[in-house]
């Protein structure tokens, strides 16, 4: 079985970056989607994400990076993809590129 990159990323950083059960990447508590993972080390070195998660947490470290790729210029740079967050299996929050989820699942609800 071929390696992700950041198992890679973990042997360089002391293991900071591991892969979960469901094949995610866990940075230091906080799970990426291999495709947000990939997203996000294009404006992030793994060392700053790491450093990201553990002084700010996993939740205020997932809202940062969902905000930061939620402006124009983070937009247009990567083709209109953003972040988001959602449950995972076991109801963690598990951030995610937007174009893998449903659309219905990243619509602002309705009142």
């Amino acid at each position: 079985m071929a390696k992700r990159i950041w198992e890679l990323h973990s042997h360089l950083l002391g293991g900071a970056i591991r892969t979960t059960v469901m094949g995610d990447a866990d940075v230091a508590g906080l799970v990426l989607s291999e495709r947000a993972y990939l997203l996000a080390v294009r404006d992030f070195r793994p060392r700053q994400l790491i450093d990201l998660v553990r002084e700010a947490g996993p939740a205020a470290a997932a809202t940062e990076l969902v905000a930061h790729y939620g402006t124009d210029e983070a937009l247009n740079a990567s083709g209109g993809r953003s972040l988001i967050v959602c449950r995972g299996s076991d109801y963690t929050p598990v951030v995610r590129r937007s174009d893998e989820v449903p659309a219905l699942a990243t619509a602002p609800p309705r009142f």
